[in-house]
């Protein structure tokens, strides 16, 4: 089951080290605000960003609630429920991106993820598909 960000107290010791999204900033002044809802990512890109950091802190419920509406199938949250826990992410490297910007209301990120399952190396290449929902930036798909 995916951590919770109140019963979680690696995330204090977490919130000092690298986040983990490769900004080059600590957790702590970087992600870490938008897990905790004190702030929103005003970018597609800060979004892609916040949601690798909540898949490397198994921040399931940002992950939900940071996924549109129109592509939140209810199944969603059982379903990262039961993967979350198997992989291990190791490092996000973003390749491109097209709009997503703060004044736009669509973009697109293609990134590649690199993460550990079952012992195995592996690589998530993904161009993801970002857009608004009452004014914040969701992931809709990865259909870019």
């Amino acid at each position: 089951m995916g951590m919770n960000m109140d019963d979680e107290p690696m995330l204090k010791i977490r919130s000092r080290s690298e986040c983990p999204c490769g900004s080059g900033e600590i957790y702590y002044d970087c992600c870490r605000n938008y897990h905790i809802g004190k702030a929103q990512p005003v970018t597609a890109e800060l979004l892609m960003r916040a949601r690798y950091s909540a898949f490397f802190f198994r921040l399931v419920d940002y992950l939900v609630s940071s996924t549109h509406p129109d592509s939140r199938e209810k199944s969603l949250r059982e379903e990262l429920d039961d993967v979350v826990d198997d992989m291990l992410w190791r490092k996000l490297r973003i390749i491109s991106k097209s709009k997503g910007g703060a004044e736009d209301k669509k973009g697109k990120v293609e990134f590649v993820a690199q993460y550990h399952c079952d012992g195995e190396f592996s690589e998530l290449r993904e161009n993801s598909r970002f857009r608004r929902y009452k004014g914040q930036w969701k992931y809709l798909d990865d259909k870019g």
